[in-house]
């Protein structure tokens, strides 16, 4: 393969994620699911999550279910 100058090879985008991912990570994803308009989501939560403060980022609804 021949390269210009300043021309870098490509890399592995593969190589990124496998150094940002961790076995030992404290973050959980919880779905929530909003009643009014059936949007879905997933949120990162390092802890617990209080439900009645959750807005549908979709419709601004408070009716939001966890799942």
């Amino acid at each position: 393969m021949v390269f210009f100058q300043d021309e870098q090879p490509a890399r592995d985008l593969d190589d990124d994620l496998d150094d940002d991912w961790s076995e030992d990570s404290d973050i959980e994803h919880i779905s929530f699911v909003c009643e009014d308009c059936d949007y879905r989501w997933e949120e990162a939560s390092e802890g617990e999550v209080d439900s009645d403060t959750i807005v549908c980022p979709m419709c601004g609804s408070l009716n939001v279910t966890q799942l």
